[in-house]
């Protein structure tokens, strides 16, 4: 209707998926590359999950179309398929001529050798489920049995669960453990953010055929992502209205006021906008501090009611002319009891002594958003800053481990090797420079196979290593990436250790480990690096030696990490 006023060929904000209109940005381009390289990999099942309307759809057919002819996809779009119809359903789709009186076992052997025939001609076989929050717990029990179906080193069948947070709180579930195990990706789509929107509306416009000057401005984009809450279902909803409505009026120039009328008859207007008013936030953190500040001085209150309603009542029997003069006695400080000094000196101590030592605090903590800000000012003067007492701390641990090496008169040694990489050839000689200023040269060398002097030497690294890694992960950006390189058991620890200080091809500050518990065992975790996309840690993944990429590393999120290890 307003596509030639605004000289376009097409709909820009149509709802229904097109791959032509597929925007990359909000980690979906870095997403859609990662689930192709777990397809290539046989990774075995991978889970997205993401809110309604957010491009679950639209990410699955673009998958479809950058996975290569040698991937055969099987696509199911409804997700209420019992548990016992669901191989048949499999079966019809991949085209076997399986007959209404076949059993289950007769259709499970029909799929496995058809999926084995595909292996031998180099192809792979992708199972897409769509809505997977609503398939019955038995239909996923169903589909993990089918991920069993494999060679001695490679899966017949993947499988890509697609669906709303409701499939995590599924799999959540005691029973269904099992399938929860066997996800080796997880991904979440997450809303978009106000620049993210004014770049994916231009986008569209401009892949659609608009050649004039930008159309949708930061303000636009700004309104548009308090009524949307960042989904691009309820963005593609409210841009083409805002485009009828700015076609209504013959004008190009789009204003706060046409996504307003854009959103005047949309069901989820009213509820987003209440909830994401700045000012509604800050008018009740106001109130907070206002009723703190002023709950101490509650008796006073309550004194002076009950003092002046005896002269209000005595006010209401006299003459007009006695009103003023009465009103004008009981404004007067000697027309008070005797005990309203002491009250008043009890107000004094109440508000103006304790309250105003802690209100400012309570305050600057408040209205400040930036968390950094907020920290110093809520901190008393003569609290030791964080960064110093992480120091003092570490500097503790230091002597304590200096003081223990002087008393076993044991050197902190690491065995050298013919070429190691500059960063631990530089951490080598620091440790060397240590060894020669805590022990005697001539002193008898007591190193085990893990290259350190004794087991609280090797204890110590792994504590230090430790916590250095934590609070790497700690500040690191949300948004940023690392690789998991290995897991190791604890009982392999000083192993560890030794391959990290020896063998390790990278430098170790840029290595982090973790040890986690899993069932009743306890394992360490091995990450590498950080990065800013998906593509960055896929091409490091790619440039890893032989030995490494054995342990088959893969691409962890910072966001996942903190919540998996800390």
């Amino acid at each position: 209707m307003y596509e030639e006023y605004f000289g376009l060929e097409r709909p820009p904000f149509k709802i229904t998926p097109d791959t032509s209109l597929f925007y990359d940005g909000g980690k979906r381009g870095d997403i859609l590359a990662a689930l192709v390289y777990a397809i290539h990999r046989g990774e075995g099942i991978v889970k997205v999950v993401g809110e309604v309307g957010s491009g679950k759809t639209m990410l699955c057919r673009m998958l479809q179309l950058k996975l290569p002819d040698t991937v055969e996809i099987v696509y199911i779009a409804n997700p209420s398929v019992s548990a016992d119809d669901i191989l048949f359903v499999i079966a019809h789709e991949l085209s076997l001529p399986v007959v209404k009186e076949a059993s289950k076992h007769e259709v499970m052997h029909m799929l496995q050798d058809y999926l084995l025939q595909r292996h031998m001609e180099n192809k792979q076989v992708v199972l897409f489920v769509e809505e997977a929050q609503g398939m019955p717990l038995d239909t996923l029990e169903e589909i993990r049995l089918l991920s069993n179906l494999e060679t001695d080193e490679n899966k017949l069948l993947q499988i890509i669960l697609f669906g709303q947070p409701e499939l995590d709180q599924n799999l959540a579930q005691q029973s269904i453990r099992q399938l929860r195990e066997r996800i080796t990706h997880n991904f979440e789509l997450e809303p978009l953010t106000r620049d993210e929107i004014h770049n994916y509306l231009n986008f569209r416009m401009r892949q659609v055929g608009y050649t004039g000057p930008e159309l949708i401005n930061n303000q636009v984009a700004k309104k548009v992502e308090q009524h949307s809450e960042g989904l691009l279902r309820r963005i593609n909803i409210i841009a083409d209205k805002i485009l009828l409505s700015a076609f209504a009026e013959g004008t190009h120039n789009l204003s706060s006021k046409h996504v307003t009328a854009a959103v005047s008859d949309s069901s989820f207007n009213q509820e987003v906008e209440r909830k994401t008013s700045p000012a509604w936030w800050l008018g009740l953190l106001l109130l907070v501090a206002l009723i703190f500040a002023l709950y101490p001085s509650r008796d006073h209150w309550m004194s002076l009611a009950a003092i002046e309603m005896p002269a209000e009542q005595e006010n209401t029997v006299e003459n007009d002319q006695a009103i003023a003069p009465a009103a004008a006695a009981n404004s007067e400080p000697a027309a008070v009891d005797a005990p309203l000094p002491d009250e008043q000196s009890k107000l004094e101590t109440d508000v103006v002594e304790e309250p105003l030592a802690d209100q400012p605090e309570v305050i600057d903590a408040t209205i400040n958003t930036g968390p950094e800000t907020a920290a110093i000012e809520a901190q008393p003067q003569d609290r030791t800053p964080p960064e110093e007492a992480q120091t003092d701390t570490r500097a503790g641990q230091n002597d304590l481990a200096l003081a223990q090496l002087e008393t076993d008169a044991q050197p902190l040694e690491i065995p050298a090797r013919s070429e190691p990489p500059p960063a631990q050839e530089s951490e080598a000689a620091s440790l060397q420079q240590a060894q020669d200023e805590i022990a005697p040269s001539e002193a008898p060398s007591t190193r085990d196979n893990t290259g350190l002097a004794s087991s609280g030497d090797y204890e110590q690294w792994l504590i230090t290593k430790l916590e250095e890694s934590r609070e790497w992960l700690a500040n690191a950006g949300r948004a940023k990436l690392s690789i998991q390189v290995m897991m190791r058991n604890k009982p392999a620890a000083r192993e560890l250790v030794y391959y990290l200080l020896n063998e390790w091809p990278f430098a170790l500050s840029d290595t982090y480990l973790y040890e986690v518990g899993i069932g009743d065992k306890v394992i360490y975790r091995v990450f590498y690096s950080e990065f800013e996309t998906m593509g960055q840690a896929l091409a490091q993944i790619d440039g890893l030696p032989d030995n490494v990429k054995a342990n088959l590393p893969y691409v962890h999120s910072v966001y996942r990490m903190r919540k998996d290890l800390l």
